[in-house]
């Protein structure tokens, strides 16, 4: 049953960077297209520019620190309008972790994937 949810997640991982990919592909051509730029080059940046962004979101999601907010009536709220704070469970350290190497990895695949098809640089 392991590895079923496991090749599961792996699948809708897939699906989800395929659609960024796209999306980010599309929305970059049509920018170049319609800034009279070259569409390699468009893509290539618009690559750069999400794997940023995602780069940037790992740094965020990995340098919370182990303190978490707590509201009125205990749910999770985020620390600047918290009423108490709490420290953060195992599994939110853990979660927290995971998803920050997530992004990183994704973010990375990106620039790396950017810098491949950039037509203003020679990847060899």
């Amino acid at each position: 049953m392991g590895a079923v949810v496991l090749l599961q997640g792996a699948r809708r991982l897939a699906i989800i960077y395929l659609a960024i990919l796209a999306g980010t592909v599309a929305v970059s051509a049509l920018l170049g297209l319609a800034a009279g730029a070259s569409v390699a080059r468009s893509i290539a940046v618009g690559l750069y520019v999400v794997g940023a962004v995602f780069l940037v979101g790992c740094f965020v999601v990995g340098a919370r620190g182990p303190l978490r907010g707590s509201g009125q009536r205990g749910e999770n709220v985020p620390i600047v309008g918290a009423r108490r704070l709490r420290r953060a469970t195992q599994d939110e350290r853990t979660e927290s972790s995971r998803t920050a190497i997530l992004l990183f990895v994704l973010g990375l695949t990106l620039v790396i994937l950017g810098s491949l098809l950039d037509p203003s640089h020679a990847a060899f």
